[in-house]
């Protein structure tokens, strides 16, 4: 699947269809204005978040089996579910999808991922935008980014009743690196103005440092939207949106190292402000984390998702990147360049 433009891999005869399909959904890193992109938050005052998606993907095949096979639905993850309608899945996004769309064709599916789950990168808005663009593929329906994220928001805030943001399943469904301005009912989308030299310097300066602990999301967000809904963060988020703009600023009017430095700077300000957010945001383990990547050369960083685990992104200058990498453990620094497709779908034949 290394080919950007993931369409048709062949063409096709006239009302032939794909015996086999492949979907890539990438994960994200998100920078700015994490939190305002709530409902308990835009629904009163402006959000923005700004961020981007980086080359480390779920990967969804789909077969379409034949009438003969000895069972009609199988779904392969971290379990294995053979059942015989999309009501009896266990997996809730799966089962979901099938029902909303009305999916009874016997299939056979199966997942992996670059990265683990719950570690801060949105991995499973990623899932949800994914599963609906793979099963949007398999009945012969085509959606806009857009339709794809909506739908997804949908999917994890009310049929599914998960207290989730919007930014994740529309970083999942764009790709590149975006702002995504909130208020109300409204969305709209800005993709940065950056020049492909600029990105790939930005990447190099950048590693994701993995903290060994695993989350749910939800757990550690309680708290902190009901500080939002009690207007007990106002002036943390108010400010939160600001940098969302200042960062725009400096990734589209900077360039080489003055443009990484810069965002370090801020990053320092948005890590302090997400701290404050709520008391589940980070533990004395990340503390030490965090410190001890600053000690071996990173200038800044922040908690990547909701906090209380998952993986750091932390800025570090090329040239202190051996040295960084040595001293945190190669088994924990995963470095990644920032990927410009989201959500994509390739149909064998």
């Amino acid at each position: 699947m290394s080919s950007p433009a993931l369409a048709s891999a062949s063409m096709s005869q006239v009302g032939e269809r794909p015996f086999f399909t492949l979907c890539r959904t990438p994960l994200r890193v998100s920078l700015f204005g994490g939190g305002t992109d709530y409902p308990e938050w835009f629904q009163r005052q402006p959000g923005a978040v700004l961020g981007f998606t980086i080359d480390k993907y779920i990967y969804m095949s789909a077969l379409r089996l034949s009438s003969f096979v000895e069972y009609r639905f199988r779904f392969a993850y971290s379990q294995t579910e053979l059942v015989e309608a999309p009501a009896d899945v266990s997996h809730p996004v799966m089962r979901a999808v099938l029902l909303r769309e009305d999916y009874r064709e016997p299939l056979d599916c199966s997942i992996q991922a670059d990265l683990p789950a719950s570690a801060g990168l949105g991995s499973s808005s990623a899932f949800t935008v994914g599963f609906t663009n793979l099963v949007s593929a398999l009945k012969g329906v085509s959606r806009s980014k857009l339709e794809l994220a909506r739908l997804a928001i949908d999917t994890e805030q009310k049929l599914l009743d998960e207290r989730v943001g919007v930014q994740d399943q529309l970083h999942a469904a764009f790709g590149g690196i975006n702002r995504f301005n909130f208020e109300g009912d409204k969305i709209s989308i800005e993709p940065l103005h950056i020049g492909a030299t600029d990105v790939d310097s930005l990447s190099s300066w950048m590693v994701l440092v993995y903290t060994g602990l695993k989350r749910n999301a939800s757990e550690v967000l309680c708290e902190q939207l009901e500080n939002t809904t009690a207007k007990r963060v106002d002036t943390e988020l108010g400010r939160m949106v600001q940098l969302v703009g200042a960062a725009q600023s400096i990734l589209e009017g900077l360039h080489g190292d003055e443009l990484p430095r810069e965002l370090a700077r801020l990053l320092c300000e948005g890590w302090q402000l997400k701290k404050s957010l709520s008391n589940r945001v980070t533990t004395p383990a990340i503390e030490e984390l965090y410190d001890a990547c600053l000690r071996h050369g990173a200038l800044a960083g922040k908690l990547c998702g909701a906090g209380g685990g998952g993986f750091l992104l932390m800025i570090v200058p090329p040239d202190a990147g051996p040295s960084f990498t040595q001293a945190i453990g190669a088994d924990r620094c995963v470095p990644f360049k920032i990927e410009q497709y989201g959500s994509t779908i390739r149909e064998c034949w």
